[in-house]
């Protein structure tokens, strides 16, 4: 995820050892790093700051459903550049993962738009 803030879930050095030392048996590497991150994106959103908070998006995957949710303050152009600005961090997480350039990602991105299910119609922002 971006390193823009601390990240007060900082594990670094930690390890997902049981009481008695031993590794569990059901966590894996990909279960613990998940779970960082899920534990980081409830932080970026419980930070003391939030009051501060101007846009979101947030997105889950259960097992073939995609659901996504945006939420912003500002309007016009702001609440445009902000939304741009969100994707782009996006589009910048998943090509540093992925080890690619950006532009692969967002043409990937563009390509999977067309295909991702239509956006419920009753979301407040709808419209826009």
């Amino acid at each position: 995820m971006s390193e823009d803030i601390d990240d007060p879930t900082d594990r670094d050095g930690e390890s997902d050892a049981t009481t008695d030392g031993s590794r569990a048996a059901d966590v894996t590497d990909g279960d613990s790093t998940f779970e960082r991150e899920l534990a980081r994106a409830r932080a970026l959103l419980d930070h003391p700051d939030g009051d501060e908070i101007t846009a979101v998006h947030v997105g889950v995957i259960r097992g073939d459903q995609v659901n996504s949710t945006a939420a912003r303050r500002s309007q016009g152009e702001q609440a445009g550049l902000e939304t741009l600005a969100l994707l782009a961090s996006h589009l910048r997480t998943v090509a540093d993962e992925a080890g690619v350039d950006y532009e692969t990602v967002a043409a990937d991105a563009a390509r999977l738009a067309g295909e991702v299910e239509t956006l419920p119609t009753d979301r407040p922002d709808a419209g826009e």
